[in-house]
């Protein structure tokens, strides 16, 4: 059956390359952004851990130009699932309906009291550019959210995401496999994050593996990781899991994220084996049905923090008795480099003056 759609992926490629063609020549109209605008994306469909590493750089400038007084950073993101259009600037009264799951968590994260910060939506990332540069004039860095294909703006930097368990090199593209685009669209990285590796993956592998990428582009390949929080209530973000050791518990998943295997092999290396499983689509749009379950449920359930923040305003709605039974957690996650020197060398791409050397590298 693959193969039959290899005709398909034929006329795919045609098209990609033919419209990656005219964005390179710039016969269709590319966006130069004034500040550092720093892409972060895949070529492959699904979940590469973008947003845990679009956390990670939110942290990584915050630290880096804490003593900035006039600082500023926001993320722009299409808003993926949302039920508005346009632009829109989250704040305290915004939903996950109207920016999507992935942006309210940035808002909650980092910007909910944290005036630097500004957390935007808009498909069209060059209007939704010059929107935040008009309304917040002191920004300084714009992180786009998934939008390695994005064209229609030029980064200064842009990361490409490659997921360990499933790297770009080795699937096809559309509808025979899940690449949207051709290998070779990896050249336009800077750099090649490859997600979710063992944090203990040998020297030996990590070089077969930059072997193979460096047959699609010479950026500079850098092995991050995953490292897993403590579990935190869904509904009171000062309660932690706390297990009694005499105590026996049965423990579920509850997820809504596209690749959900990664997260039940944590689980279950870290709490045993699960007795109950609820694996939604990507980005489900949760609904009172979907989790009537939970008012009668004994288990012990876990969650990603994405699907917390859907999850939240449906449970608050529970009676205070039914909530008093509920036994639901979300598990932050942080990403680590898996060597520090590959970190320092990362940050050398980030000099002080906000974009003027990587304009200069890059532009």
């Amino acid at each position: 059956m693959k193969y039959l759609l290899f005709p398909f992926a034929i006329l795919y490629d045609a098209i990609t390359r033919l419209r990656n063609y005219f964005y390179d020549k710039e016969w269709f109209k590319v966006f130069h952004s004034s500040v550092m605008v720093v892409s972060v994306g895949n070529i492959t469909v699904g979940g590469t851990g973008k947003t845990p590493h679009t956390e990670y750089l939110i942290r990584y400038f915050l630290q880096k130009y804490k003593d900035e007084k006039d600082y500023q950073l926001a993320t722009l993101s299409r808003g993926y699932g949302r039920k508005t259009k346009g632009f829109v600037l989250a704040n305290e009264t915004t939903t996950a309906s109207e920016i999507g799951d992935e942006p309210m968590q940035f808002y909650q994260k980092f910007a909910k009291d944290n005036s630097k910060v500004n957390v935007v939506v808009c498909e069209k990332r060059a209007l939704g550019v010059q929107k935040i540069l008009e309304l917040f004039p002191n920004t300084k860095t714009i992180l786009l959210d998934d939008a390695f294909q994005h064209r229609a703006i030029r980064p200064y930097f842009s990361i490409l995401l490659s997921d360990y368990n499933r790297p770009f090199y080795e699937d096809f593209l559309l509808p025979m496999g899940r690449i949207r685009e051709s290998r070779r669209g990896a050249k336009r990285a800077h750099a090649v994050f490859i997600s979710k590796s063992p944090l203990n993956l040998a020297e030996g592998e990590k070089r077969i593996i930059r072997k193979k990428i460096r047959k699609y582009t010479k950026a500079p390949i850098f092995f991050t990781g995953f490292e897993y929080d403590t579990p935190v209530s869904v509904l009171n973000e000062n309660e932690l899991l706390d297990l009694e050791d005499d105590t026996t518990y049965s423990y579920g998943i509850l997820t809504g994220i596209a690749n959900y295997k990664p997260f039940q092999e944590y689980v279950e290396q870290k709490f045993g084996q699960l007795e109950s499983e609820k694996n939604f689509p990507d980005h489900h749009d949760y609904s009172a049905k979907d989790i009537g379950f939970l008012k009668n449920s004994k288990t012990v359930w876990l969650t990603t923090e994405k699907d917390a923040v859907k999850l939240r305003p449906l449970l608050e709605k529970f009676t205070e008795s039914e909530k008093s039974k509920l036994s639901i957690f979300y598990i932050p996650i942080k990403v680590v480099f898996l060597d520090k020197n590959e970190e320092k060398e990362f940050g050398m791409f980030f000099p002080d003056g906000f974009g003027g050397v990587l304009h200069s590298l890059w532009g």
